[in-house]
């Protein structure tokens, strides 16, 4: 169906589309194209642009989706993109759908005035063919995620061997949230990816629900450069909301003492308040802290999707009561850079040659050097350690945070050049804690 019956009928959804993220989701795949020729960009075009796929654009003398000006460029991904998807012959990813077009209704193309209004009454009169085109029963499915959200790379793109790559749709299944898993029954909430990211939200539209409800069409998620690269600003807004929504959590353990004794007279154990111990530093001490991050609100592993371009770490600091910096892990240089031997959660991609594919050419990719994710419901124990100076002023004050940014800045001047602009850091979860610090005095 064009764009315009849509936009006849479900004006809502429709302007929506018009800015959203998504119609720019193609991709340049240039860079796959000069290596592999223009068929093997179906391995991405079938997500990422998907008309330029169905309409046999994909191959020689065609015109992929990151050609500007191309109706795959243009379209990216459309309504029918998903709406037109009707069977699934496996959940292994990279556009494992079937595709069935719409069924025509009466003047359907017509660009007369008279005949298009005929059009749109007769389906508003009799809508049950598009509503049976439109909302096939497998889009209710989680498992229609996995259509484009599973991803694999094979010996025929990688001239190697079969690879497991990203995969949302088997890390919710292994979660909680799916209610898959035994030990899992006595999660009463069940959770699709479609409540998480296409939550249910009031319209005046006539696709609503009797409650005057429809799916967001937002798909808040984690794209953060792609809406201000648009100048979508509300977009952002939506994603930043969404990522700080207690999607993770990340907790500074106090570091309770077992040698706390503040003084050699006994003390009934019966009168004491707490039996927690204090916590404090004597100066000139090792300092040994914890930090805990937990994926508390995320159907998958956290981070996800495309992990060796995007970045997430621990931003953690010390300072003294004078705000002097006594120790700090995961700082922004000033050409944009996080500090290379930050935490990261991320994924190291690497060729035949164990060299670092960095410009997201998976093609080239034959396995990973290092991946580190936390998986839904579950936490990652990070130590920090840095000695106590002389010249601290007590108490210190420990903040640490998760931040986030799509992309990592080297992949982001690389690959968008011209159009490179600092894109946002996101800080997902943070703590602080304030600790004494002491001058330890011998006890004779």
């Amino acid at each position: 169906m064009p764009l315009k019956k849509f936009y006849s009928l479900i004006t809502q959804l429709v302007e929506r589309w018009t800015v959203l993220f998504i119609r720019k989701a193609c991709v340049n795949v240039s860079l796959l194209v000069d290596n592999k020729g223009i068929s093997a960009s179906r391995y991405c075009e079938g997500c990422h642009a998907p008309v330029a796929l169905l309409t046999g654009e994909l191959s020689p003398g065609g015109q992929h989706g990151g050609i500007k000006g191309s109706l795959a460029n243009m379209e990216g991904v459309s309504c029918m993109s998903c709406h037109g998807i009707y069977a699934l012959p496996h959940i292994k990813g990279v556009a494992s759908f079937e595709f069935k077009p719409a069924k025509y209704y009466l003047f359907e193309n017509s660009d007369n005035v008279f005949l298009s209004a005929l059009h749109d009454l007769l389906l508003k009169i009799e809508p049950s063919q598009h509503k049976e085109d439109m909302g096939n029963a497998i889009l209710k499915d989680p498992k229609v995620c996995a259509a484009c959200h599973t991803q694999f790379m094979d010996k025929d793109m990688n001239a190697w061997g079969w690879i497991k790559m990203q995969d949302e749709y088997g890390a919710w299944a292994a979660s909680q949230y799916s209610q898959h898993n035994e030990e899992n029954f006595a999660n009463e909430r069940y959770m699709r990816c479609q409540d998480c990211h296409m939550p249910l939200v009031d319209a005046n539209d006539p696709s609503a629900n009797q409650d005057g409800k429809i799916r967001s069409h937002n798909f808040p998620g984690a794209t953060t450069f792609l809406p201000l690269l648009r100048g979508d600003i509300a977009q952002f807004n939506v994603t930043k909301s969404f990522l700080q929504s207690n999607k993770v959590r990340l907790q500074i353990d106090r570091p309770h003492r077992d040698d706390a004794i503040q003084s050699l007279q006994f003390i009934d154990e019966s009168i004491r308040e707490s039996d927690e111990a204090p916590f404090f530093y004597y100066i000139g001490e090792q300092a040994s802290l914890q930090v805990v991050v937990t994926n508390t609100g995320v159907g998958h592993n956290f981070p996800a999707g495309s992990i060796d371009i995007n970045e997430v770490w621990i931003d953690f600091s010390v300072t003294d009561a004078q705000g002097e910096l006594v120790y700090q892990s995961g700082k922004v240089n000033t050409e944009n850079n996080v500090e290379p031997d930050a935490y990261f959660y991320r994924s190291i991609p690497i060729d035949r040659g164990g060299k670092h594919v960095w410009k997201h050419d998976l093609f080239n990719m034959v396995g990973a050097s290092f991946k580190r994710f936390v998986k839904a419901g579950e936490s990652d124990i990070v130590n920090y350690q840095f000695s106590i100076p002389s010249w601290v002023k007590s108490p210190l004050t420990v903040s640490a945070s998760i931040r986030y940014r799509k992309l990592n800045n080297r992949y982001a001047k690389w690959a968008l050049k011209d159009n490179y602009f600092k894109i946002p850091i996101i800080d997902m979860a943070w703590d602080s804690l304030q600790i004494p610090i002491k001058i330890r005095k011998l006890v004779e």
